[in-house]
């Protein structure tokens, strides 16, 4: 079962949830999550494996296919205005090597998402809508690497999308589109290589 390292307690104040993957059974996928595909492209391989120590959540097919947008989303969170972090680490990929999160997720043709990419050294924000993604922000030259541990994190709220790359915050722009409140997951495109560890999502307050 996912361990969580931070809940909300007795069910009272804000959500506050963090998955570290350590109670799940290397080989296999982890409690809590289900797994799609935008545009009803192969699906990917997800997976609990032992990385540097600990267990991490990773997804391992490498079919390039360069329009495949894989998603490991969590099954029992709707939320709206929320702070969402993940790190991440892309391993490999012949065709692509870009991964990042997902949220207000209503199903897997329409959410926003933002990823980071090594190769290309940039961090971008993508709106899906009926499976047709668009990028409305981004930063380059970022200092990104593969084979190293980064940390993504959004902070929506109401309009206002807020990007950070290692605590350091990169950009913010406004979204119009998603006002509703979704599900929170995970992204991979083509045929990337990549391991996730320590997601957590937290509620953010009306301020």
């Amino acid at each position: 079962m996912v361990y969580l390292l931070a809940l909300t307690l007795l069910g009272s104040g804000p959500l506050d949830r963090t998955w570290s993957f350590d109670g799940d059974s290397v080989g296999k996928p982890p409690a809590g999550f289900y797994f799609d595909t935008t545009n009803d492209r192969p699906d990917g391989k997800w997976q609990i494996v032992a990385d540097e120590g600990r267990q991490v959540l990773a997804q391992l097919d490498n079919q390039r296919d360069r329009h495949r947008l894989a998603l490991a989303v969590v099954k029992d969170i709707n939320e709206k205005d929320v702070r969402v972090s993940c790190k991440i680490k892309v391993v490999s990929g012949a065709v692509e090597q870009s991964a990042g999160i997902v949220w207000r997720y209503r199903n897997s043709e329409n959410y926003l998402a933002a990823r980071l990419d090594p190769v290309e050294k940039n961090v971008r924000l993508y709106r899906v809508v009926d499976g047709h993604r668009v990028s409305f922000g981004g930063e380059d030259r970022k200092k990104l690497e593969i084979n190293r541990w980064h940390t993504l994190r959004i902070e929506h709220r109401r309009g206002l999308v807020k990007v950070y790359l290692d605590d350091e915050m990169l950009f913010d722009e406004r979204d119009r589109h998603f006002t509703r409140a979704g599900k929170i997951g995970l992204w991979t495109k083509g045929d990337t290589i990549v391991y996730f560890d320590d997601l957590r999502v937290q509620e953010l307050d009306d301020d």
